[in-house]
């Protein structure tokens, strides 16, 4: 005869009997901040209990959630690269914390620091760059994320030490991109630029290349998604009937 540890079964296990569903999808219930054991919300799966009350969020009921995807207005000097963390430096899944979550985020969705972690950004900008990024588990939007055969168009704001005459503007309107002046003073330009798709670093080289100066870089859209009114150093939730 087998008799159940004394210390109790998985919080998965457990979770999976109260759904009538997988393990699998009762491990995804539990990192996406659905279920609460006493009261409080835990995120690993792998937790023992033994006669603890066990509650599912009524959302999660049917064993599925929804898949995390954030939006968020990455501050300068935040890196975009988890495994490229520089000494003293703050990545994107640093600086996710909950006292960051934009009041304006309606989502309602649950977002746990286990989640947070499980999220991949295929948006990056320079560490000195701003502006919308976008971290997600989504497999389907990670796949239109990494489109090459048809990007999202990147609207981007620049400023640059110097004016810009017209034959420079010219050559900042290469096939594939849209370069206008938003406004111009003896020592700065502003400029609004539409492109498909984007490298970190190639805007910087065009305008190397044309003798200007990069002071300044933001993303202030993706495709159809807005940056605004996220202020810097904020995030939320995607919206279930947004689209990039």
């Amino acid at each position: 005869m087998q008799f159940e540890s004394t210390e109790g079964i998985r919080l998965a296990k457990r979770v999976a009997a109260l759904l009538t569903c997988s393990r699998s999808e009762a491990e995804q219930v539990i990192v996406g901040g659905w279920v609460q054991v006493n009261g409080k919300v835990v995120d690993d799966p792998a937790r023992r209990v033994t006669d603890e009350q066990i509650e599912v969020h009524p959302k999660a009921q049917r064993g599925g959630v929804p898949l995390l995807t954030i939006v968020m207005h990455k501050a300068d000097g935040v890196t975009c690269w988890a495994d490229s963390k520089k000494r003293g430096q703050s990545s994107l899944w640093d600086v996710l914390d909950p006292a960051r979550r934009s009041e304006t985020d309606r989502s309602e969705l649950s977002v746990t620091a286990r989640q947070c972690k499980l999220l991949v950004c295929l948006t990056p900008l320079e560490d000195a760059a701003t502006g919308l990024v976008v971290l997600s588990e989504d497999p389907r939007i990670l796949r239109r994320l990494e489109d090459r055969q048809s990007p999202l168009e990147n609207e981007m704001t620049a400023e640059v030490k110097s004016p810009v005459t017209p034959d420079i503007l010219t050559r900042l309107n290469p096939f594939g991109l849209r370069t206008s002046v938003n406004h111009q003073t003896d020592l700065i330009t502003g400029l609004r630029l539409a492109l498909k798709g984007y490298v970190p670093g190639e805007l910087d080289r065009l305008f190397a290349g044309n003798g200007l100066d990069l002071l300044r870089l933001k993303r202030q859209r993706l495709g159809r998604v807005s940056l605004a009114p996220l202020q810097p150093g904020q995030w939320r939730a995607l919206l279930p009937y947004e689209r990039f």
